[in-house]
């Protein structure tokens, strides 16, 4: 798929899928085989593999490897795969040339940490990256590493850079943007169903998700109703159904992560277990939990 394409299909519901691992701590890929599957057969428009919520920090590099591969594999061209790849530019550029052999679809670029790089450095390391693969890829604006309109305007001088997915949560910033670079990228609610219609509004068209994992139909509804533009519907669906689970995750550190595997476990999911230094839920958290997903209809065991 070529990056053009790609900016196409980037539309819907963006699945994160979390990684699995085993109690031992393995990479659990028939797991990952399966829930992938169960993504695309729930209605899920694009998934995404190694991002944040996949504890792509976590992973080995033959681990990546196998991840991309497997999901790929379980996909089957139902729906694009998209492959998170972080760290610095060198080491980015390995995983993405790993990436496309493995057969993802396109690229999002995860943020960097512990360095704050220049207009300049930033620039140089996507052009680098579109000089190491084919791939379209999509930037990734988060608190820590924003994406203001001139630097994406910059960017946007790289072919292969299609998509903005805004984490920063600056409806300002993201709308100066939009209106900026218009259908020149794809345009991603990076704030999940919470923020749905205020960025439905302001020109994006899709929606990141972490919870479409194990209540894929929620998700989906949210989806509906902000293209629609019914927003008193929207509203309803979120205060009532999305925002219990959103509060759970903002409870604690790195439970972000923990409730999603956490609530897949729960419903006989391949969530599987988190790896160090993420810790598992405490127990009066999983009752939480547990009565949140009897609340949506769920069964938990």
């Amino acid at each position: 798929m070529n990056p053009d394409q790609l900016k196409h299909r980037i539309r819907g519901v963006l699945a994160f899928s979390p990684t699995p691992f085993t109690a031992d701590d393995q990479l659990d890929t028939e797991g990952l085989a399966q829930h992938v599957d169960f993504l695309c057969r729930s209605g899920v428009h694009v998934v995404v593999v190694c991002g944040g919520v996949g504890e792509f920090f976590a992973l080995d590099n033959d681990e990546y490897r196998a991840c991309v591969q497997t999901a790929v594999s379980a996909a089957a061209g139902r729906v694009p795969v998209i492959a998170g790849v972080g760290h610095a530019t060198k080491i980015a550029c390995r995983l993405a040339i790993s990436a496309e052999e493995a057969g993802a679809d396109g690229l999002m670029i995860n943020p960097l940490y512990f360095v704050d790089p220049s207009e300049e450095g930033l620039h140089h390391h996507y052009l680098t990256l579109s000089r190491a693969t084919s791939l379209g890829m999509i930037a990734f604006s988060t608190r820590g590493m924003v994406y203001t309109p001139a630097m994406l305007q910059r960017l946007s001088e790289v072919s292969s850079v299609v998509a903005l997915k805004d984490e920063h949560g600056d409806l300002k910033l993201f709308m100066e943007s939009v209106e900026l670079l218009g259908d020149r990228m794809a345009w991603i609610n990076g704030m999940a169903e919470t923020l749905a219609a205020p960025y439905f509004a302001a020109g994006a068209g899709s929606i990141t998700s972490g919870l479409v994992n194990f209540v894929p139909a929620l998700t989906l509804a949210v989806w509906e109703a902000g293209i629609a533009q019914e927003w008193a519907t929207l509203r309803q669906i979120i205060s009532e159904r999305v925002r219990p689970l959103a509060r759970l995750r903002e409870r604690r550190r790195g439970y972000h992560i923990t409730v999603l595997k956490e609530a897949m476990n729960m419903l006989g999911m391949p969530g599987g277990a988190v790896r160090s230094p993420l810790l598992p839920l405490l127990p009066q958290d999983r009752e939480d939990l547990r009565a949140i997903l009897k609340g949506l209809g769920l069964q938990p065991v």
